[in-house]
């Protein structure tokens, strides 16, 4: 189905996705269609956010945390952007998040074009699991979107002008409605129209330690600036062994095409995978063309660009045409690297430098992320760059209290 067809069954309010879609963000207080075919039972309605908490009354910073354990030292190059002492925890309670994708939005109506983050699991404390509060105020967000038209420079913080949901300062919203819902990507296309993609994770018994898992990937879209989106899709489905290699996305608009970079959920071993779609049909699954080795084809005959152990991918067309990659490489020591196309004149299914490192884990523990801020360019690449803490003394990391997450932004040349 088109992008088209869907605005005007938008507009009439017809079902939509083989009578499956939903409307989900802060102003969107109920459900417009469901199929439980399609959604998870687990999956909530879209619901007012943090019943029976008022915000005016709770303010995160009036909480003792001297016991969390202090924020890593910086390394040269690499500022942090989020924690309970930055400027999205005051105006938009977003103090410890896990993630932040950056990604480009359309032209607003003075023709500027900000920059918005997708961030996951968000809190407006330093991060999960804090023990001692009162029930609810973490305000734990599965998602949520910030948004700033600065070009991030070294040693000075990203303010950040508007969150997704919230008409000024305020909490922001859970812009997918589900805590099983991890949001990867966004794009923004020529309609105005803008596209995420998520994994929806599923609990299995005897889960592989250090994994999530999911039963599929699938696309949400919004018009109005990601205040709203609807559950679409198409889905593409895990299997269960965890290994289908189009769970993990990162797209980028060229032409009249979405290219599309994808790998294993869980930040597992395996194959990147590129495709892609036309702009207008990327809500059609039938119209994506899979990347074989030499030429556009069926999902079927589809080769991977790269085999490695990779986190999540971003992938980005810089303004002067440069085509660059970057993800955690988990081989030997963790470590956040970036990949260019060779040939300037081949579009990303061309041919992939050998890996630059960037930052590895002896420079900042625990790292992650890397996604690619889209107004970089060769010679100023900003990386965002994302950590998490523990404390306690038990033996095995995994088996310690995760108490904070931060993310930084690295500025570096490609």
């Amino acid at each position: 189905m088109s992008i088209e067809r869907h605005k005007k069954l938008e507009r009439t309010g017809e079902k939509i996705f083989n009578g499956a879609s939903r409307l989900i963000g802060a102003v969107a207080v109920s459900t417009i269609v469901v199929a439980p075919i399609l959604y998870s039972e687990k999956e909530p309605i879209a619901m007012p956010y943090f019943p029976g908490i008022i915000q005016e009354e709770w303010r995160p910073r009036n909480i003792d945390q001297t016991d969390l354990p202090p924020i890593y030292d910086p390394v040269t190059r690499l500022t942090r952007d989020t924690g309970m002492d930055m400027q999205p925890c005051f105006d938009y309670d977003v103090c410890g998040t896990d993630i932040m994708h950056p990604f480009l939005m359309p032209p607003d109506k003075n023709g500027i074009r900000e920059v918005c983050y997708l961030s996951g699991d968000t809190f407006a404390v330093a991060g999960p699991f804090l023990k001692n509060l009162p029930p609810g105020v973490d305000k734990y967000r599965a998602q949520a979107i910030l948004c700033s038209d600065e070009l991030p420079s070294e040693g000075k913080p990203i303010v950040f002008d508007r969150a997704a949901g919230v008409g000024g300062k305020g909490t922001a919203a859970e812009i997918l409605g589900g805590w099983n819902m991890l949001i990867n990507d966004g794009v923004s296309l020529p309609d105005g129209s803008i596209i995420v993609s998520y994994q929806h994770t599923v609990e299995v018994e005897n889960p592989k330690k250090h994994l999530w898992y999911t039963d599929r990937s699938s696309l949400a879209v919004s018009w109005n600036r990601g205040d709203n989106f609807y559950l679409t899709g198409p889905d593409w489905e895990n299997d269960h062994d965890n290994s289908d290699p189009y769970q993990m996305w990162s797209m980028q608009l060229d032409g009249d095409y979405v290219y599309i970079v994808s790998v294993k959920t869980g930040r597992q071993r395996g194959p990147m995978m590129l495709f892609r779609s036309r702009w207008d049909q990327i809500l059609n699954k039938n119209a994506y063309e899979y990347w074989n080795g030499n030429d556009w084809g069926e999902k079927s005959d589809a080769k991977p660009i790269l085999e490695g152990h990779f986190g999540e991918p971003s992938l980005r067309k810089l303004s002067d045409g440069t085509w660059v990659l970057s993800y955690a490489d988990y081989t030997g020591y963790p470590k956040i690297v970036t990949r260019t196309i060779m040939n300037p004149d081949q579009g990303p299914e061309g041919e992939w430098s050998e890996p630059k490192v960037h930052l590895t884990a002896k420079d900042f523990p625990n790292l992650y992320g890397g996604g690619i801020h889209p107004y970089s360019t060769k010679d100023n690449l900003v990386l965002m760059i994302s950590t998490w803490q523990t404390k306690g003394s038990a033996e095995r990391i995994q088996d310690r209290e995760l108490v904070r997450y931060d993310v930084s932004h690295l500025v570096t040349t490609v």
